[in-house]
């Protein structure tokens, strides 16, 4: 999705707004309310982990909250966040901001979560004879059969016999089925198996659904020639189907009913986009949070001009490292959703269950151990007093004085440096006979080491010198990381941001209203080849404007890209992006030739794409390099294990152009910024930090 412009949206946690590049003039401390009946905000919200982020624009002014995340209903921190920003913005109630709402733009962690935790429904599983284990997996992967299990899959010889499907349906149903997939060999090409399969349910079952028990084909809801994806596509589907239906639409609900909103919920994908309730599948919804912050990360490489930049996510409960080239996100064009492979390309994420709530214990040999257990939002670490009693990556950051326990999360939440102790004494430091300064030493060192040391790894398989790479470093911890990772992974250049906090839910601001259709061809790009692309092209096209005028909008605004999978003679598998016209144009074999369109084309895919409007940041004037007036004191703070006394700085009063040098530490309202010894920060014209390393 190309990064063209900033949405309304906001700037900074759970209190005041800020001064920040993206608004026109520097804001007050208050928003004032527009006149009644105007439709001016947006509102995009990001459920992670551990915290809600919400961003609210009005064109102008740009604000922030954060609210905790409540894993038992998202719906319930998605409203407490509509509450925060009402509440932030001076609004007597929900209903009267919501009033001047013009969309919701909300990506989700439900996806995740089902499949994360293994607690979907029970399924069953029609497949080919032969496939009842493999689900026609050719590498031996059987991780889809957990969604499923082994006893609830159930081969079909060909021809289909409906005597005997409905036989089966009826002991799936005894078994407490209450979805049933059928996804047979080839059905992409000719589903007349799985709709005698179908036909012979809804003969006996004339409701279709089976009382509350819906049957779904593979064909229907995943349209790729390859029989595992197909597959794996429709069990993730009706897996997470129910829980993400019934909270989106609990949502929609909620709005609806308690608050009179009667605009639109739109839900983020994990191509960059977003679409309503109705045009969005589970696997749509697979890690949207994340990859919303990989699209502000292209769009800063593109204003920045970096060719290459590893975006480096860190939040409470887990980190995210990928690889941008040119301003694109990797793809991977064979990706693994929690060990269940698929062959379409997403965005490129390796992920590691590490954060600020990672839970530390003494390891063997003098070693720390770190996560994957998390202590989430609650009760959270130690030092939030709510009851947690593990020590975790956040109560190592304040012992060493990383965090200043007054002014957490712009002192909404204030941290007690006695309960982080003594969780560290009690699991780390005792066991290991050690100072507690000395354990929270190991636990954030082996935290930048973890992440280091993937960091490394990719790096490797890029290939290239380290020193062509520049880090983006954002999440709630990004800026405590930032200058640790860089170091260690030998790059010379990182930046932090002025937003980096809520960093995923700015890519929600700037993404565009997007529906994604696909065509198997497996066809040449030559005269019959052409002609079978352009059939399936004007049917793709006519669904996209169909769709887009349900969305009650205009098809004129609509803007079409083709993409073309392309196998070429060598066997790799190449993207082709062909721009079109939303009226019917046809394609010829010489454009596709010139197109780059050389081999089998083995699939189509067209983006429809409706741009919902946006806010253009513009650069400040950038000033001296005295960042002396925004200098708060200075407390002790550990490097590397040795305490100094170091300068603490005020994030907000940084102008742009002022540099500092390491070590320090900068507070903003909603985190914290380290800068390391041997490195030098500079404020830029976006307000974002550029961290390099000093010269010796």
């Amino acid at each position: 999705m190309p990064m063209r412009r900033f949405d309304d949206a906001g700037a900074s946690p759970a209190a005041t707004c800020y001064p920040c590049h993206l608004c026109d003039s520097l804001p007050s401390r208050r928003h004032t309310q527009k006149e009644v009946g105007d439709i001016v905000y947006a509102i995009d919200i990001d459920v992670g982990g551990t915290l809600t982020d919400g961003l609210f624009g009005d064109g102008q002014q740009l604000t922030s909250v954060k609210v905790d995340t409540t894993p038992h209903d998202l719906t319930v921190c998605f409203l407490d966040c509509l509450q925060a920003g009402a509440d932030q913005l001076g609004f007597d109630d929900l209903r009267a901001l919501l009033a001047q709402t013009q969309f919701i733009r909300w990506s989700t962690t439900i996806t995740t979560n089902v499949l994360a935790e293994r607690r979907g429904p029970r399924l069953g599983l029609f497949v080919s004879s032969g496939h009842e284990r493999d689900l026609y997996a050719s590498n031996g992967n059987r991780s889809a059969l957990d969604l499923v299990g082994e006893d609830n899959v159930i081969g079909l010889p060909q021809p289909v016999d409906q005597q005997t499907v409905l036989g089966l349906i009826k002991s799936l149903l005894e078994r407490g089925v209450r979805r049933v997939c059928i996804s047979l060999a080839g059905a992409f090409n000719d589903p007349g198996g799985e709709w005698q399969v179908q036909e012979a349910i809804e003969r006996q079952y004339p409701d279709h659904y089976l009382g509350s028990v819906p049957v779904l084909l593979g064909s229907d809801i995943c349209k790729h020639p390859d029989d595992m994806t197909r597959t794996h596509y429709a069990l993730i589907n009706a897996y997470v189907h129910g829980p993400l239906a019934n909270t989106l639409f609990k949502a929609e609900d909620e709005l609806r009913d308690k608050f009179g909103w009667k605009r639109r919920l739109l839900i983020g994908h994990q191509n960059g986009g977003v679409a309503r309730v109705a045009k969005t599948r589970a696997v749509d919804t697979i890690e949207s949070g994340p990859t919303m912050g990989l699209f502000a990360s292209a769009y800063f490489a593109h204003r920045y001009q970096l060719d290459r930049v590893i975006a480096l996510d860190v939040g409470g409960t887990t980190v995210k490292i990928s690889f941008l080239t040119n301003g694109a996100p990797a793809l991977n064009r064979e990706p693994e959703v929690f060990g269940i492979p698929l062959r379409m390309p997403m965005p490129d994420m390796f992920s590691i269950a590490l954060g600020g709530g990672s839970i530390a214990h003494a390891g063997p040999g003098g070693d720390v151990r770190l996560g994957p257990e998390s202590m989430g939002a609650y009760p959270g670490p130690a030092c939030y007093d709510l009851g947690g009693t593990e020590a975790t990556f956040t109560d190592a950051a304040l012992v060493l004085g990383y965090l200043n326990p007054d002014y957490f999360l712009g002192g909404t939440r204030f941290l007690n440096l006695e309960s982080a102790r003594e969780a560290i004494e009690t699991h780390v430091a005792a066991p290991l006979n050690i100072s507690v300064e000395a354990a929270a030493t190991k636990i954030v060192e082996r935290a930048f080491d973890l992440v280091a040391d993937q960091v490394r790894r990719l790096l490797d398989r890029a290939g290239g010198s380290s020193a062509d790479w520049t880090l983006f470093a954002y999440g709630g911890n990004g800026g405590i990381f930032a200058t640790a990772l860089a170091g260690r992974a030998g790059l010379q250049s990182a930046y932090v941001f002025d937003l980096g906090s809520v960093f995923s839910v700015l890519g929600s601001s700037l993404a565009d209203i997007m529906h994604v259709y696909e065509h198997a061809l497996l066809a040449a790009p030559d005269e019959e080849g052409t002609a079978k692309l352009n059939r399936a092209l004007t049917a793709m096209r006519q669904e996209a404007l169909r769709d887009m005028r349900g969305e009650g909008l205009d098809p004129a605004q609509v803007q079409l890209a083709l993409e073309l999978d392309v196998r070429t003679n060598a066997g790799e598998v190449v993207t082709t992006a062909i721009p079109l016209s939303a009226s019917n144009g046809d394609l010829d074999a010489a454009a596709l030739q010139k197109a780059g369109a050389d081999g089998t084309i083995e699939l189509a895919r067209l983006h429809a794409t409706y741009a919902v409007g946006g806010h253009q940041p513009e650069p400040a004037t950038v000033g001296g390099p005295d960042a002396s007036a925004a200098r708060v004191g200075s407390r002790e703070v550990s490097w590397n294990g040795e305490p100094e006394e170091t300068a603490i700085y005020s994030w907000d009063d940084l102008a742009p152009g002022t540099t500092l040098q390491g070590p320090a530490v900068i507070e903003g309202f909603n985190t914290t910024y380290l800068v390391g010894p041997g490195w030098q920060l500079r404020k830029d014209e976006y307000a974002n930090g550029h961290l390099t390393r000093k010269e010796s």
